[in-house]
C-alpha cells in the first residue's frame, strides 16, 4: 500500500536491536504509548523496543524470539512517498523509493 508522510519521523535509536528466531533475550517494561511493545535486551547487551508477537516469554524476564526482528526505524520527511509492507501495533514496516526500509509510526502517514 502506498502512503504519504504527513508528519516527519526521526529515529531516536541509532543502534537498533536485532535478534534472530531462537535467540534468548531479556524483557522489561511495556511501552506506555504503544500497546504490545516491550523493552528488550539482546545477547550483545543492546536495548530497544520489540513487538510482543515476536517473543515467547519463558520465565520472568526471559524470552525466546519466535521470529527474526530488527528495530531499524526509518527517517521520513513531510511529503515522502513510502510503501507499506505490513503494520504491527501502530507501526508500519515501510520502504522508501531508494530501497531503504524501517519502522515508522503509522500516525505520521496517510494513504496516498
Amino acid at each position: 500500500m502506498k502512503l504519504i508522510v504527513v508528519e516527519e519521523h526521526k529515529s531516536t535509536y541509532p543502534n537498533p536491536i536485532i535478534f534472530k528466531k531462537g535467540d534468548r533475550v531479556k524483557v522489561g517494561k511495556e511501552d506506555p504509548e504503544f500497546e504490545d511493545w516491550i523493552w528488550v535486551t539482546t545477547k550483545d547487551e543492546n536495548q530497544g523496543w520489540a513487538p510482543m508477537q515476536c517473543l515467547h516469554v519463558v520465565k520472568g524476564d526471559k524470552a525466546l524470539a519466535t521470529q527474526d526482528y530488527t528495530a531499524q526505524e526509518l527517517d521520513t520527511y513531510f511529503g515522502d512517498e513510502i510503501f507499506l509492507h505490513y503494520e504491527l501495533n501502530g507501526w508500519g514496516w515501510v520502504e522508501k523509493r531508494d530501497g531503504s526500509c524501517g519502522w515508522v509510526p503509522m500516525i505520521t502517514t496517510k494513504i496516498a
